[in-house]
């Protein structure tokens, strides 16, 4: 399969913040049109210096990445071996002023068996094809999501909850005494040309809904103004507001795959998951879970409220 891009945009605004803690790979807003990957971070930490931890990051991870062949698969292996390098240049870094300092990732990678995504923590990385709509949406790995999916709470109550800033994975710096967080990770091959894929933080998804997303990229307008329009809408959010649209501009050599293979970094189990291309359809990322999931978090919903 090989994918050739159209030439992405980005914005990353201040919103109503004193600060920037969001990081980005390329940080421009106009990048390479040959650009294979791209990132984007959300720092976490505040006075503990998010915007080191996402930073650190994206340009660790593109170091790693050097050298690698995207004529050929990237595969869940070769993000693992990035994705150490990234946490022990994390570890490397620490001092007592920036302890705490963790970052939420998103990245995708376009090589010849179709775009790696991987995610940690409320960043978002969504596939949009305009005359379908939304085909993945990336999973939160935050509480309010653990609280819907266990049934402790509805989504609409969800969209305005109290603790909805509470991630349950970031990468941050790790000791032996902790556990670092995994990706998790899926090979999209569904892809056409007309496909975009939009990379963001919370900040961007508080402002700009999923809808305003949809009817943006269908309108006939170009790349760069929808991109305009978006930063537009977040300009005054109270986050941080980061985002990457990706257009892709056409696919070769690509028979269509009746499967799409997702998996986790944490088991390495491989999930199947049927994806039509004309239909629309938002693949669920799988977790490792145990029966007493819903219990447990019944009980933490209760102790915090």
């Amino acid at each position: 399969m090989r994918i050739e891009l159209g030439q992405p945009y980005s914005f990353s605004q201040m919103g109503q913040r004193e600060n920037q803690e969001d990081a980005r790979y390329p940080d421009k807003d106009i990048p390479n049109s040959y650009q294979p990957y791209f990132m984007v971070c959300d720092g976490v930490g505040g006075n503990n210096k998010g915007e080191v931890a996402s930073r650190t990051a994206c340009d660790s991870i593109s170091f790693a990445l050097a050298g690698i062949d995207w004529n050929k698969e990237f595969t869940v292996r070769h993000f693992e071996e990035v994705l150490r390098y990234a946490y022990r240049t994390l570890s490397s870094m620490i001092t007592e002023e920036n302890e705490g300092m963790a970052t939420t990732l998103t990245f995708v990678a376009f090589h010849q068996g179709g775009c790696f995504a991987a995610h940690i923590g409320d960043s978002r990385i969504y596939q949009i094809r305009p005359e379908c709509g939304i085909l993945y949406r990336s999973a939160d790995h935050s509480l309010v999501k653990e609280l819907v999916h266990s049934g402790c709470i509805t989504p609409e109550q969800a969209k305005n909850h109290p603790r909805s800033n509470i991630i349950t994975r970031a990468m941050g710096i790790a000791d032996m005494s902790s556990e670092k967080s995994q990706a998790t990770t899926v090979q999209l091959t569904d892809i056409q040309g007309g496909d975009y894929f939009f990379l963001c933080t919370d900040g961007v998804l508080e402002s700009l809904s999923e809808n305003q997303l949809e009817a943006i990229l269908a309108e006939t307008t170009s790349d760069e103004e929808k991109i305009r329009r978006m930063a537009e809408i977040c300009r005054q959010s109270r986050d941080n507001n980061t985002a990457y649209l990706i257009p892709v501009h056409s696919v070769t050599g690509n028979e269509l795959e009746e499967l799409q293979d997702e998996s986790t970094t944490e088991n390495n189990d491989t999930v199947f998951i049927p994806q039509s291309d004309t239909s629309k359809q938002s693949i669920q990322d799988t977790e490792n879970s145990n029966r007493d999931v819903k219990s447990k978090l019944k009980g933490w919903f209760n102790k915090l409220f």
